[in-house]
């Protein structure tokens, strides 16, 4: 299982919404095929695996999968079928798949026709690797991951907003590899009046990384999303002025001004405009419209009082926090706790599992987020 959960990882940034599966054929006692899903729409993990073998091979053998496999027709066949044609004397798998049209019915379906079937296995790591798709189905919300570089004293910037650059070149890179696996990138109002940024994934930022425990696609760049409660997004930014090129929302207020909104919509940018300017409002009512269209991953790069208010309300699933060995000094505004924070330290959130790694001379801090 430990196997079909590192082949599954190689599916990350390619087969969203659908979730990343890996499957291990196991007959006396070696492994003689293994798969995994590789892209949206094509063949899913068990077909990989078992299209490798003849029926001889397959009859009698113990399939390895990580989550339920599917009994319903998608955008593919159900795999299900494919495993009662194959008759392997059992299938051992990670997880039931929530999803409504399978939740259970490949399980039985498997059972009925006499095949061994055993569920469970290393359940907490395979619930680790499907957490984002596994929370869309639960919630009806992306799996956020938040990020920020930051010098060792705190600092996003120099007290005269000189931001460029925190990190290094590889982090920088590092950054972009992550990028090209989601399915969207927020930022607020304010890191786009700063920065300008185009928020696109660099072309070249694909591929195995050392820093990484999973090799990214890099084949697509993200939504991107501008938290804008005025309509303040200048017309005459890189991101505004190539919004026919690459699908971007800007996320308004219901107070933002209407001639605004509609130029921006002129200008190419689709315009959500939400009930009321709360942070967790604004990302469940764009939730709605995204989820629906398929949206699995999405990333905050960046705007402390977006990130802070977010974290706040315990929206933040995951944190990627690049630490830079400078010192900046000046007027502590130390990085985004730009929300409300926690009244003492015996209530800080942790980050669970981290995992810390040098890229360069940078510091790469990330993990899961445990609220208090």
């Amino acid at each position: 299982m430990t196997r079909a959960i590192d082949l599954a990882q190689r599916g990350r940034g390619s087969v969203e919404p659908n979730p990343m599966v890996g499957c291990v054929v196991v007959k006396n006692g070696k492994c003689i095929s293994e798969g995994f899903h590789e892209r949206f729409g094509c063949a899913h993990a068990e077909v990989n695996a078992i299209s490798k073998l003849s029926a001889a091979d397959v009859e009698g053998s113990t399939v390895y999968v990580t989550l339920e496999p599917c009994a319903h027709f998608g955008k593919t066949p159900p795999c299900v079928d494919l495993l009662l044609r194959s008759k392997p004397s059992r299938v051992v798998i990670g997880l039931q798949d929530p999803f409504p049209e399978v939740a259970g019915r490949g399980i039985h379906q498997l059972r009925e026709a006499g095949i061994d079937v055993l569920v469970g296995v290393n359940a907490d790591a395979c619930e680790r690797l499907l957490a984002p798709y596994l929370k869309r189905l639960r919630t009806g919300l992306p799996w956020i991951i938040a990020k920020w570089a930051m010098t060792l004293d705190g600092r996003l910037a120099t007290h005269n907003k000189d931001s460029k650059w925190v990190t290094n070149e590889q982090s920088r890179q590092h950054a972009h590899r992550v990028r090209s696996c989601v399915d969207g990138i927020m930022v607020g109002v304010g890191t786009l009046l700063a920065d300008d940024p185009m928020l696109t994934a660099r072309a070249a930022a694909s591929g195995a990384d050392e820093n990484l425990p999973y090799a990214l696609p890099g084949n697509r760049n993200p939504i991107r999303i501008i938290m804008d409660r005025q309509a303040r997004a200048p017309f005459e930014s890189k991101l505004v002025q190539s919004a026919r090129d690459q699908r971007t929302l800007i996320v308004c207020g219901p107070n933002a001004e209407s001639r605004r909104v509609d130029a921006l919509r002129d200008h190419g940018c689709e315009v959500v405009v939400c009930s009321n300017e709360s942070s967790p409002t604004m990302i469940q009512e764009l939730s709605k419209i995204l989820i629906p269209a398929g949206m699995t991953n999405l990333l905050i790069d960046g705007g402390p009082r977006l990130i802070g208010s977010l974290i706040d309300h315990q929206l933040v699933d995951e944190l990627h926090i690049y630490i830079a060995p400078k010192i900046v000094g000046g007027t502590p505004t130390v990085v985004p706790n730009h929300g409300q924070g926690v009244l003492r330290m015996d209530m800080a959130n942790q980050i669970e599992n981290p995992r810390i790694q040098l890229i360069g001379n940078d510091l790469f801090v990330s993990g899961l987020c445990k609220y208090s």
